[in-house]
């Protein structure tokens, strides 16, 4: 390895899975704040702002270059609290079944990651 050369990390199976829930998290935002408005301003501005919160709530307290990263199981709560407002509200407005299985599939992944973590610390 070169001087300052980062160490390659492994990314796994689950480890892609999360980022893949991470980024339903955000179309899901979008495609909620668009059915949650009539008018055409309304739905455009909704569909930027949810997702632009999350990002940024994801950004400073879960995201794994953060410097205010929460340690885990903190982090695990506030990720879990994060897909219940997801799921909640996308099963109110796009359906139970979208809302349910998008929380179902998060919480079980990012359970599973922060289990992995804590076992390997």
């Amino acid at each position: 390895m070169e001087l300052g050369e980062r160490p390659q990390a492994q990314v796994g199976p689950l480890d892609l899975t999360a980022f893949l829930c991470e980024l339903a998290m955000l179309v899901l935002l979008a495609m909620t704040g668009v059915a949650a408005m009539d008018s055409l301003l309304g739905r455009v501005l909704v569909a930027v702002a949810l997702p632009a919160a999350a990002a940024g709530i994801w950004s400073v307290w879960m995201a794994p270059t953060s410097r205010r990263r929460l340690a885990n199981p903190s982090r695990l709560y506030a990720q879990i609290t994060l897909f219940a407002v997801v799921g909640t509200t996308a099963g109110l407005l796009l359906g139970w079944l979208v809302g349910a299985a998008f929380f179902v599939v998060s919480a079980v992944v990012f359970a599973e990651r922060c289990r992995r973590e804590l076992r390997a610390t």
